[in-house]
């Protein structure tokens, strides 16, 4: 196997490892909203809105394992037509996640261990994450590719929070012990942060090739 392949299935595992999370416990909340067992925590409050609740799940589930898929760059190269038709789906499943995800925050009842502060993140999560998508979109209209690139990975991160935040807690839960309002509050902006954090660095590093090239292109046609 060549390392470009190698790496290519790495990039893809990992990210389907990471939104494995949220799309299990989307499956079992699913399962309890059709009359099975209940599982997790927080049944009866996450039922008073199953509409928003059942959108946020199909949305999430889709944008986190069809965008892993987008940003397996070997997939990505020998699948262009796939990446840009899955990409158009991917938009509306991302605003979606977003979407619902402000609606639940602003209007479903908090948890006991949410707190204020955790609310204003979470707003601020999804604004940010909503804008990236949509500036993504407008990015690849004008064919952008560079800039379409980094603010969808952006907002892939801050989907991915999730699947983040089932570390962070679980850091949480073994060192210290069962989560309060601050410590809940900070492992989940921990993860989110962590999250951005790695997209920056990704992007980045991207970024550097195609500004080489970018230089070796614009002294060629100096030279002329």
């Amino acid at each position: 196997m060549t390392r470009p392949a190698r790496s290519d299935r790495l990039v893809l595992l990992g990210l389907l490892l990471l939104a494995a999370v949220p799309v299990l416990a989307g499956s079992v909340r699913l399962i309890e909203f059709a009359g099975g067992a209940q599982v997790l925590p927080d049944s009866d409050r996450i039922g008073s809105a199953p509409v928003p609740v059942l959108l946020h799940i199909v949305s999430v589930t889709v944008f986190s394992v069809l965008g892993a898929f987008q940003f397996a760059p070997g997939f990505r190269r020998r699948h262009r037509s796939w990446h840009r038709y899955a990409g158009r789906l991917l938009v509306v499943a991302g605003l979606l996640t977003a979407l619902t995800g402000l609606w639940l925050t602003l209007f479903l009842p908090p948890a006991a261990v949410d707190s204020p502060a955790l609310v204003a993140v979470r707003v601020l999560v999804c604004v940010f994450m909503t804008v990236s998508i949509v500036l993504g979109f407008r990015a690849v209209r004008r064919r952008d590719f560079a800039a379409h690139r980094a603010w969808m990975i952006r907002g892939y991160a801050i989907a991915m929070g999730a699947g983040t935040q089932f570390l962070t807690q679980t850091a949480w839960l073994v060192s210290v012990g069962a989560l309060t309002p601050a410590g809940r509050t900070g492992t989940m902006t921990a993860a989110w942060l962590i999250n951005v954090v790695v997209a920056e660095w990704v992007i980045r590093r991207r970024s550097r090739p195609l500004r080489a090239r970018t230089r070796v292109l614009a002294a060629a046609d100096a030279s002329r």
